[in-house]
């Protein structure tokens, strides 16, 4: 499936499989959720662009949310760049935030540097190198803390958009999808503009051979031995939240955990949409799409159809050459709040402003 299978475009929304009347439920105020997370796997070299190093992306998702929450980093003294100086997606997010009404709610899955900003605590300890095939010890204990969270949150909110922040997260994304049987290879993107496939195959092989699957597992095994906190993280706040509108805002890794939500329960009780960037939807080496269709899970899309091409920064221009493409709910955000009436344009100029200031031109 590809961009052939658009339902329509409309305000800068491109919308698939139905999405147009899945939008219609997102009306009054909603709430933007961000989910952060550690994996160990992030400090393999090559395997993501977040962070300056491998060695400080421990330090990604808080400085991400004291960014989008005050715009500000408060536990560092540098807006988070890639190693090519790119900014961090939560810049977009941040953008969004400005010219909107969401409520903003943080959740910690598995951190191992808590951000300066309020924050839920849903899980103890970051996950391991899925080489390990030992990921994460407390997948149910995730899963059921993060119900109670998604519960109150929901209680508050007309609907939810949930975010994600974790570094490494695509690999342990085509982790799980593999470990479930899923014949996926190649088709999670990266924050990279050259997508580390091979590193990334490579990688979760060894974490599958060394958790001695051989054979499909349930999505409980698969995040235990290959996956992350976010993804426990994310099925437990989306069962908790199931009275509510959910749009899940991000791109392959968002993707794989619909997967594995599909496999744990009946998708058509929820009311839930992926929406993600443009950048990712047309990733030639990426198949978003291909995750939610051959895993049973072809829920609605839609996408942001942000550019930066007007903008006087390399840092912002170089998204437009396949750098980064999403990450910390911007795509997801950026639909929600162009649903409501915030302008495509409003948020690229806003983003350039905000980026301007703090690069001190």
């Amino acid at each position: 499936m590809g961009t052939e299978d658009i339902n329509m475009v409309v305000d800068g929304i491109s919308y698939f499989n139905g999405a147009e009347k899945f939008a219609e439920k997102i009306k009054g105020r909603g709430s933007f959720v961000l989910l952060m997370g550690n994996t160990d796997t992030a400090f393999i070299p090559g395997i993501t662009a977040a962070g300056i190093s491998p060695e400080l992306t421990p330090y990604t998702p808080p400085l991400d949310a004291e960014l989008v929450e005050t715009g500000r980093i408060l536990t560092l003294g540098d807006i988070p760049l890639t190693p090519e100086a790119i900014p961090t997606p939560g810049l977009i997010t941040r953008a969004v935030v400005t010219l909107s009404d969401f409520r903003r709610y943080y959740v910690d899955a598995g951190m191992t540097i808590s951000p300066i900003v309020p924050h839920y605590r849903v899980g103890g300890v970051p996950g391991k190198d899925i080489r390990t095939g030992k990921a994460l010890s407390n997948v149910q204990e995730i899963i059921e803390n993060a119900k109670k969270v998604g519960a109150q949150i929901a209680s508050e909110s007309e609907y939810l958009v949930i975010g994600e922040s974790i570094a490494a997260g695509t690999t342990t994304a085509l982790g799980v999808l593999l470990a479930m049987g899923q014949t996926m290879d190649g088709y999670t993107s990266s924050s990279l503009k050259v997508n580390p496939q091979s590193l990334k195959s490579s990688v979760v092989l060894e974490g599958l051979k060394k958790a001695g699957i051989s054979q499909p597992v349930d999505p409980i095994k698969a995040i235990e031995s290959v996956g992350d906190p976010m993804m426990a993280g994310a099925i437990g706040l989306i069962l908790g939240a199931k009275n509510v509108p959910i749009i899940l805002a991000g791109g392959t890794q968002m993707a794989a955990v619909v997967v594995l939500l599909s496999k744990l329960v009946d998708l058509r009780n929820f009311n839930i949409a992926l929406a993600t960037t443009g950048w990712v939807a047309k990733d030639s080496t990426a198949n978003l799409f291909g995750i939610l269709k051959q895993g049973d899970a072809d829920i609605p899309v839609m996408t942001a159809d942000l550019s930066f091409a007007r903008s006087k920064f390399e840092g912002l221009l170089a998204y437009e050459r396949g750098h980064v493409k999403e990450g910390v709910g911007a795509g997801g955000i950026s639909v929600a709040a162009m649903l409501k009436g915030v302008k495509k344009e409003q948020i690229e100029d806003t983003v350039e402003f905000i980026y301007s200031k703090m690069v001190g031109q």
